[in-house]
């Protein structure tokens, strides 16, 4: 992949997924097509419709039967965005991405900067700036991001706006599943790619009040802890279980210690004493939470070979041919300038 690669992108894939929330599909679908018709590029509209309403999916197919270009996928069920956004990659075909969400989030006319911003990254996220809507939502999700940034180390503003242009490539190397979807940025900077964050006008029509409910934030929250796990422990599990597994036996050793400590030179009994009981099932737990980090390291390490844990920028030369390193006998020179293991001879 080069990242530094110019020009427009001939194809564009537009992603919309439609659930639950979502504007009139046919003005907004006319509302973003006119916004990046000026992209001189052949738009892919893919619509991908997760639990709505079946009045959507009477006003997309009389768009699709006006002759629009555009496709629609009806989940069985709803599964969630993140499942909807899933197969939105999976059947695209564009050189580029762009993830638009059914209602009105951002200002169509900023989309455009977006494609272009793209030619010098691997994925641009969109930020609504300056945010109008009321001050009690914005409080709302300020806390959250402020705790996402924490976790997860990074400097994104907004966690929220379903705005975001990528290229084919991090559509098929970022795996989503859950309601990961909101922190499809922190998969992608994960695994290596270029993420770049700009401004784009809010949407008026984005101003209204919404109170989430209790449930939504726990669920936010624990769908953040997963990320945050995604990203710092994927590969090293045994960075988190073993120092967990450690400190919990420690904590249970040193109770076992003190204990004995006062059974002899106290002249305390240990019999019927619960503490004994809670300090020896503390090492029993951290001796079986270090060997899930052991077991955890020996499955990353039996399947090492078929996990890409990197991106590569850019590649400069062409490769070998077939047989061009082959026949090419060394002198003795060479073999005795080659490097040598520490501790072998001969």
């Amino acid at each position: 992949m080069t990242i530094s690669q110019a020009g427009p992108f001939s194809r564009i894939s537009v992603v919309v997924p439609v659930s639950s929330r979502h504007d009139d599909p046919e003005s907004l679908f006319h509302h973003y097509r006119n916004a990046l018709s000026g992209l001189h590029a052949e738009l892919e509209f893919i619509y991908v419709v997760d639990g709505a309403s079946a009045r959507v999916g009477e006003a997309l197919g009389d768009l699709q039967s006006s002759g629009e270009a555009i496709r629609i996928i009806k989940l069985g069920r709803r599964f969630g965005e993140a499942a909807a956004l899933s197969v939105g990659f999976r059947y695209c075909t564009g050189e580029a991405v762009l993830t638009l969400p059914a209602f009105h989030q951002v200002e169509a006319a900023d989309l455009p900067q977006l494609i272009r911003r793209l030619q010098h990254a691997d994925m641009v996220v969109g930020r609504r700036w300056p945010r109008i809507d009321s001050r009690f939502n914005r409080i709302q999700t300020s806390l959250f991001f402020r705790v996402a940034r924490l976790l997860t180390r990074t400097r994104f503003q907004d966690f929220g706006c379903n705005v975001r242009a990528m290229r084919r490539k991090v559509c098929e190397e970022v795996m989503l599943y859950g309601e990961q979807h909101r922190f499809l940025p922190v998969l992608a900077t994960h695994h290596g790619f270029r993420v770049v964050e700009v401004d784009l006008r809010q949407s008026p029509q984005d101003e209204f009040r919404r109170l989430y409910p209790p449930g939504i934030h726990v669920r936010r929250m624990l769908d953040l802890l997963t990320v945050f796990f995604l990203v710092k422990f994927t590969r090293k599990p045994m960075r988190f279980f073993g120092l967990l597994g450690t400190f919990t036996a420690g904590i249970g050793a040193l109770y076992i210690l003190y204990l004995l400590f006062e059974r002899l030179f106290l002249d305390m009994p240990l019999a019927d004493r619960p503490a004994l009981l809670l300090s020896s099932l503390l090492v029993v737990l951290g001796v079986q939470v270090f060997a899930m980090g052991l077991i955890g390291e020996l499955i990353i390490y039996t399947h090492a070979r078929q996990v890409q844990e990197y991106a590569i920028e850019e590649m400069i030369g062409e490769p070998f041919a077939s047989g061009d390193a082959q026949d090419v006998p060394l002198s003795d020179a060479d073999t005795a300038s080659l490097p040598r293991e520490p501790g072998l001879t001969g």
